[in-house]
């Protein structure tokens, strides 16, 4: 079996095909918010240890996950960028505020629906970085999240972030992204793509789903605000479900889905070829220009930005 096409590749695809070729075919790293990235990993690790030792054991999940950051902090610290002990020092009590923060808003009820889960799914329920898989439109498609949970009326797969907007989730009152982007011409690449995401795991996940049980994606951020009180760090945590943004769209989203693996599938990677020569979106080229090539890091060696840079208006 091939690998699947994950919803971060074609998200990429989304954003520019030729910036996809870099960093999935030649596999040249690009832009990278390494710290932030390092930050978020951290964040998801130690929620999830603390469900697993919950599991495991019994304990409290809570005080596992502080473990947990307490444990890795040393390898996360030495792994980023901070410029001085104090910036050490606030990210530590964000990540402690971040946990608190989340702990006291699920209490034990994520706990229980993931135990639950585990027993409608048979699978590893806890991450991070689950790996569902499904098929659309005869593709191959996957997406990450960092646990499953399930009640009686839902299986859902929960994506851990520390802000919204890190992941480009959508806010409620995006909820026509899909037409805006891939009907209308708009170019927003990485909120399309977080539905993207939200329809592989709603497909991926309907195969545990019974006697109408419905499925989706959460994303859940952290510590979507922080704030300082008397020298400590509180933090407000946010959900936000995803099939408001599927509703009566999957078919678009799906045709989305065939129309970028076909193109990746063909090694058709030009975005003008993709944009300005085919039909599916009614954006063009020039919008990626506008809003995503002053910053790429891939621009020195990208042909159609050199072939911008040395044009000649006569």
């Amino acid at each position: 079996m091939t690998d699947p096409y994950m919803a971060q590749e074609l998200t990429t695809f989304l954003v520019c095909p030729r910036k996809y070729e870099f960093e999935h075919v030649t596999e040249l790293a690009g832009e990278t918010r390494r710290n932030q990235d390092l930050f978020q990993k951290l964040l998801r690790k130690s929620i999830c240890t603390g469900y697993s030792e919950a599991q495991s054991n019994g304990g409290d999940p809570r005080d596992a996950a502080m473990a947990a950051l307490y444990s890795t902090w040393g390898l996360y610290a030495g792994a980023t960028d901070h410029h001085s002990s104090q910036q050490e020092s606030t990210e530590k009590t964000r990540a402690e505020a971040g946990i608190e923060a989340y702990f006291d808003a699920v209490g034990t009820t994520h706990l229980d629906q993931i135990e639950q889960a585990a027993t409608v799914c048979g699978a590893p329920v806890v991450g991070p970085d689950i790996t569902l898989t499904a098929e659309i439109q005869g593709q191959q498609v996957g997406v990450d999240v960092d646990y499953i949970m399930a009640d009686d009326s839902r299986i859902v797969g929960v994506r851990l972030t520390d802000r919204m907007w890190i992941n480009n989730v959508p806010n409620e009152s995006d909820d026509e992204i899909v037409e805006e982007h891939l009907d209308q011409g708009d170019y927003e690449p990485e909120k399309v793509g977080s539905v993207i995401a939200a329809r592989i795991a709603e497909e991926a996940l309907s195969q545990y789903g019974s006697n109408g049980n419905g499925t989706g994606l959460m994303y859940l951020s952290v510590m979507e605000d922080t704030f300082e009180t008397d020298g400590r760090c509180e933090a407000v945590t946010d959900r936000r479900q995803m099939g408001l943004f599927l509703a009566d769209r999957r078919q678009t989203v799906d045709d989305a889905i065939a129309w970028m693996v076909g193109n990746i599938a063909n090694e058709r990677y030009s975005p003008e070829e993709v944009f300005d020569e085919q039909n599916f979106w009614d954006g063009d080229f020039q919008q990626v220009v506008e809003n995503t090539c002053r910053y790429c890091s891939h621009a020195a060696g990208c042909q159609e930005a050199i072939r911008r840079e040395v044009k000649f208006d006569v």
